[in-house]
């Protein structure tokens, strides 16, 4: 009678000279093809030798190759040079936002002390030059202003800041008047006028409506500000000569040019087609050529919040790439010269450099792919979900996880064979592949007969439709399994979905979706369970139970 305690170490002693002997197998195919390339090499090094014509040759195209790319180095800093011109100019332009912004805020408080006070019926009963200092004491503080007037119903001046009368001036017809007349609208700045009572010089007015308590309108306040304010704006920036600068009204009405001219004061501009962006958006920056000097310039622009004013700075390409052409004019000969002279000796290092970057690239994807069944494997995926959710988390999309299991596989390799088994699991995984066709998917083998596809910007819904295509698509390989329940080969599939709020947590989902795979093996099998959570998932492994010492 047999003895298997005793036959078994027997059995594995047995095993370990055809263990050794495998080993040994292995080792000795591993030599030859680390010898294969060494081979390679020296039957290069023979074909060069007895082709010094066609060596030459592709040796001149590298050194045209290398011309090429620094070429396209010169363009790239071409590009550099836009880009750096651009964010200087929005520097600049945030400069002259920042300092418009501060001053129309000093301007508005002033506007509604002086309107507060206009409102007081007690204000009329004050002395002259007392109502005068409380309605506008407080002007001398702003810089450029000229005037300040309280303007009654009609549009006659009631009073000034310097005490003169005006009686033969009525402003009803202003647009800073009219504007505010049936409603209030803040501060408004008007079109640049020629003052009828400071010498017809350019200011522009900002008002402010004076409502009466019962709702009425009683008129307006207003001051005047030069628009040398807004010149002396440009005198802090730095613009190429043929580069301008320039602030305009949101409706296209030019305020102040750099450089200046009193034509241009008060210019309708906004039909013009490089104007028409700016008035649509914000902020931003564009390259366009001037209309009237065809002058192609880099457009900057803001508008300045809580007014109605726009601020651009332009400086022209020219000015922009100066610096580079004449880096070209020295640089391109230089090239063209040494790539000429290296021609020949080039070949063989852009040869060699070729074959290490493609190897390389091989060794890089063999690291992420799983070699049975082609897919990423599971470094690809924690890489991938991370990057995924990160991108989702920014976007405020919807991120999904599916975690696919094959049923009962266990039995079925017990049962079938390792071999079968193998061909089981290359075909769910084209099977899986064929249901997540974008390119944004990413399907991986998780270890064993699990596989995790991550769904970039995909809702609870789609995912939950994508799972039962897998579902569907594994059941219809029709692949007999006798130890399963369903007489095939099938799958359960667990989903989770969630909009990322938080940095971390994409570990958690993948978690959250391994939980809904163990309640649908739970369900019975061969089916979907799904869930969807506002922001990151709970991490399934807090509702452990805590071992207690």
């Amino acid at each position: 009678m047999m003895n298997p305690e005793r036959d078994q170490p027997l059995a594995g002693k047995r095993g370990k000279p055809n263990e050794r002997s495998k080993r040994k197998g292995l080792m000795e195919l591993w030599k030859r093809c680390l010898r294969i390339p060494r081979r390679w090499n020296r039957a290069l090094m023979q074909w060069v030798g007895t082709h010094p014509f066609i060596v030459g040759t592709m040796g001149s195209l590298v050194g045209v190759a290398i011309v090429a790319i620094v070429l396209v180095g010169l363009m790239q800093q071409r590009t550099q040079a836009i880009v750096s011109t651009q964010h200087n100019s929005a520097a600049l332009v945030s400069l002259m936002s920042n300092d418009l912004e501060a001053n129309c805020g000093i301007y508005d408080l002033l506007l509604l002390d002086a309107a507060d006070s206009a409102r007081d019926p007690r204000t009329q009963s004050l002395p002259p030059d007392i109502r005068r200092k409380l309605l506008f004491g407080r002007v001398a503080t702003g810089a450029y202003l000229d005037d300040a007037f309280y303007v009654d119903g009609y549009g006659h001046i009631v009073e000034s800041q310097d005490g003169r009368a005006y009686p033969g001036v009525n402003l009803a017809d202003r647009d800073y008047f009219t504007a505010q007349r049936e409603r209030s609208v803040g501060m408004y700045i008007s079109d640049p006028i020629r003052s009828r009572v400071r010498d017809g010089h350019y200011s522009i007015a900002l008002s402010r409506r004076v409502t009466e308590h019962d709702g009425s309108f009683g008129g307006i306040v207003m001051l005047t500000l030069r628009l040398v304010y807004f010149q002396q704006l440009f005198d802090r920036i730095d613009v190429d000569s043929k580069g301008s600068a320039f602030i305009m009204l949101s409706d296209g009405t030019m305020l102040a040019h750099r450089p200046y001219s009193d034509y241009e004061v008060g210019a309708q501009i906004g039909e013009l087609d490089y104007v028409q962006p700016m008035l649509k958006a914000s902020e931003g920056v564009f390259i366009a050529a001037g209309e009237d000097d065809k002058v192609e310039r880099i457009y900057t622009f803001k508008r300045v919040p809580h007014t109605s004013l726009i601020a651009v700075v332009a400086p022209s390409v020219d000015g922009a790439l100066a610096a580079w052409r004449h880096r070209l004019r020295i640089y391109a000969p230089m090239t063209l010269i040494f790539g000429a002279l290296v021609a020949a000796s080039s070949w063989l290092l852009a040869f060699s450099l070729r074959a290490r970057l493609a190897t390389e690239k091989e060794f890089e994807r063999l690291a992420v792919t799983d070699a049975l069944t082609s897919l990423y494997n599971r470094r690809a995926l924690d890489l991938r979900i991370e990057t995924e959710w990160q991108h989702a988390r920014r976007a405020g999309e919807p991120l999904s996880v599916l975690f696919v299991d094959i049923d009962k596989f266990k039995l079925f390799n017990d049962f079938y064979g390792h071999a079968e088994g193998d061909k089981v699991l290359a075909a769910v995984a084209r099977a899986i592949r064929e249901a997540c066709r974008r390119g944004t998917d990413m399907v991986a083998r998780y270890g064993g007969e699990e596989f995790a596809v991550v769904l970039p910007a995909t809702s609870f819904d789609g995912a939950v439709k994508i799972a039962e295509g897998v579902r569907e698509q594994v059941a219809a390989l029709g692949i007999v399994h006798e130890h399963s329940e369903h007489g095939t080969l099938t799958v359960s599939i667990g989903c989770a979905t969630c909009v990322p709020r938080e940095r971390t947590g994409a570990q958690a989902l993948l978690r959250a979706a391994d939980a809904e795979l163990y309640a649908a093996k739970q369900a019975g099998r061969n089916q979907v369970k799904a869930r969807e959570f506002e922001g990151a998932p709970p991490d399934p492994r807090d509702s452990l139970p805590t071992l207690k010492v």
